[in-house]
């Protein structure tokens, strides 16, 4: 038996693993399978995980909303630094939370970004009772998925406890038992006790079922389908038409159901700014685009912004990320990728001429083909 927890919450997007694992791709590969590989290339983890075990994609963010414009952001990002620095009371580290978060991703200031993910300290869990699935769920070789979602709060224990995705009434209580024994040190950010989402997920894969690509994606297509409000059967759903499906129109669809779930995910949004801009869909494609930049190190992400900015008559801007995204690629990166990405540039430069103070520069053909 496998018992898996995944932490989730925005300012996790871009941690940091531990672990040894830093596979490499073989080529030919989508582009959200390459994305997907790069992120684990930089995370990397003592195992890559299988894709039903879906992503690390932060839920849609239900609490109450704090406006914050382009213009306001840095003196709130700095106001929230003050008291941070300071003794806080809890409802004061919520406040300066919710501002930090307002300035990341309704105002895109990246120190805000970069704020929340360097000063985050996930919970940790010091305390659970396994309470074990039936044994003849091994014997029957039934295959199934229970995942539980629920608010660590600052005390450390689980509260605000829901059944996301259910399987057999025996598998949902033994879950549902084992999560609300569980005990963590809370969350913090910069070193104050926060509040977080946080999921579980249990299954019932064995070693000795050794589940093909195409059982992965049949079990992928019936959990979006019994469950159409699981940011984690989507994300199965989408990793797996990314490796086995990226041409069905299906995987699309698996995109923008997720990245409707789980609107500040880096990897859904790049990849469906990815495919809007392959047809010509740039408006659409823009503030996607935007999401999946703040996934900075990912040379996928920074040429999926690149490309939009492109078409868009973005020049300077485009030739300047496609660049970071050449340099962002591994020695060890398969070849013929790192080559398409310098091919990329070249084209990008040649049609761009260098920025001049009378006008910003317009491309006036394609951008160079991508596969």
């Amino acid at each position: 038996m496998r018992f898996a927890t995944v932490v989730l919450g925005a300012v996790l997007l871009g941690l940091t693993a531990c672990g040894h694992s830093r596979p490499i791709p073989t080529l030919p590969a989508s582009h959200g399978q390459l994305s997907w590989a790069m992120d684990e290339y930089l995370n990397p983890r003592p195992h890559s995980p299988p894709v039903y075990m879906g992503v690390l994609a932060p839920r849609r963010n239900t609490d109450p909303s704090v406006s914050v414009t382009v213009e306001e952001a840095p003196a709130i990002f700095e106001e929230a630094k003050r008291v941070l620095a300071g003794k806080p009371t809890e409802e004061q580290v919520r406040q300066a939370q919710a501002d930090l978060g307002a300035a990341c991703v309704l105002a895109d200031l990246i120190q805000a970004c970069d704020f929340l993910r360097e000063e985050f300290g996930p919970p940790v869990g010091y305390w659970r009772v396994v309470h074990e699935f039936p044994h003849e769920v091994y014997r029957q070789k039934t295959l199934a998925m229970v995942v539980v979602e629920f608010i660590v709060g600052t005390n450390g224990r689980p509260r605000d406890i829901r059944l996301v995705e259910s399987a057999t009434d025996a598998l949902d209580e033994a879950t549902l038992k084992t999560v609300a024994s569980m005990r963590f040190h809370p969350a913090t950010l910069a070193g104050h006790p926060i509040q977080i989402h946080y999921t579980v997920k249990r299954d019932t894969v064995t070693s000795e079922m050794d589940l093909t690509p195409e059982q992965e994606l049949a079990w992928g297509m019936t959990r979006a389908k019994a469950f159409p409000d699981s940011v984690e059967a989507w994300g199965h759903l989408a990793r797996a038409m990314a490796r086995d499906r990226p041409e069905d129109p299906g995987y699309e669809e698996a995109l923008r159901r997720l990245n409707k779930l789980s609107p500040e995910y880096w990897w859904s949004a790049t990849e469906l700014a990815w495919l809007y801009a392959k047809a010509g869909r740039h408006e659409e494609a823009a503030p996607l685009a935007r999401i999946g930049r703040r996934a900075r190190d990912n040379a996928y992400a920074l040429e999926t912004s690149a490309l939009v900015a492109f078409h868009q008559g973005r020049c300077q801007e485009a030739v300047q990320e496609q660049q970071e995204a050449v340099t962002k690629l591994p020695e060890a990166w398969p070849r013929g990728e790192r080559e398409r990405f310098q091919r990329a540039l070249t084209e990008y430069q040649r049609q761009c001429p260098p920025a001049s103070p009378e006008a910003p520069s317009t491309p006036h053909a394609e951008a160079p083909t991508v596969p």
